[in-house]
């Protein structure tokens, strides 16, 4: 791994929406077993989109997956040292929007390193806003790498450009769960960040890969949604084909982007998977559509 200095103001990736009260937020804790816990954020404003953390508890620290907000950091925190009082040494990051790297200044402060694939860190980079206050990270290239406390083991995954080019999936062999980060949700249309590497085609490979590494009792935390399992995964991948394959049938017959916006082509999956008033969930099609070759 190597080590790089990033600006506070990069760890926030993507804003809320202004008017979020975040202090309406509630977050609730699911054991997985083994050690491992999913901490999901929920707030009733639609377009609030808080991700989800995940909690490895090891024999003398903590691992943690995406940090949340920065104004929930307190909140977050909370919920961790209930579950274990023991230090978090590392904080990962699945990607580098805010809603899930931004609380690494506060975590960083109390000791964590924070880790993320080098693609992510150059996202950070491109959207400085002000220079001031440098945390420490330490970043990974190429396919994977390993993090490991005494008591646990995290395999870092990083697949091709899908939700973003600096995507990564945690794998838990020890604990049969994986984090997946915003690669999948559960339920509710993901954001496909097109400007920044992702791509539709490389959603659904990215889908397949986390069914690929799934067994019989596999627990899934999505970035953002209830935990799901090998089924739900699947479901999910094939809500991505679908929209693939029609709005590609789309744009080849010659629809533009605005048409196929209007055109109301996913109304039998919007029943599930649109989440009215979030922002990322209605521009899926734009998305999709946008990222077709």
């Amino acid at each position: 791994m190597r080590k790089f200095v990033i600006p506070v103001a990069l760890t926030l990736g993507l804003a809320p929406a202004d008017a979020m009260d975040y202090a309406k937020t509630t977050e609730t804790t699911v054991n997985l077993g083994h050690g491992l816990y999913a901490i999901i954020a929920t707030n009733p404003d639609p377009s609030s989109g808080i991700g989800d953390t995940t909690v490895a508890v090891g024999h003398d620290a903590l691992i943690v997956v995406d940090t949340q907000f920065a104004q929930l950091h307190d909140m977050l925190k909370s919920k961790i040292t209930a579950i274990s009082p023991l230090p978090v040494k590392y904080a990962i990051n699945s990607h580098f929007h805010g809603d899930h790297s931004g609380g690494n200044a506060a975590f960083a402060k109390d000791g964590a390193i924070i880790v993320a694939h080098e693609n992510a860190l150059k996202a950070m980079v491109a959207g400085r806003t002000t220079p001031n206050q440098a945390l420490s990270a330490q970043t990974y290239s190429g396919h994977a790498t390993e993090i490991s406390i005494p008591g646990q083991k995290a395999e870092l995954l990083h697949t091709d450009p899908a939700h973003t080019s600096g995507d990564t999936i945690v794998v838990w062999p020890g604990a049969d769960v994986i984090s997946t980060g915003d690669v999948m949700h559960k339920p509710g249309y993901p954001n496909i960040d097109n400007a920044n590497g992702g791509s539709i085609d490389g959603m659904i490979a990215a889908a397949n890969f986390v069914i690929a590494h799934c067994g019989p009792n596999t627990r899934i935390v999505p970035g953002h949604g209830d935990v799901t399992d090998r089924a739900g995964a699947t479901e999910y991948r094939n809500m991505l084909v679908t929209a693939r394959d029609r709005i590609s049938k789309a744009k080849a017959q010659g629809m533009s982007e605005d048409q196929v916006a209007k055109a109301n082509l996913l109304a039998d999956l919007d029943k599930y998977w649109k989440i009215q008033g979030n922002g990322a969930s209605e521009r899926f099609p734009i998305n999709v559509y946008r990222g077709l070759k």
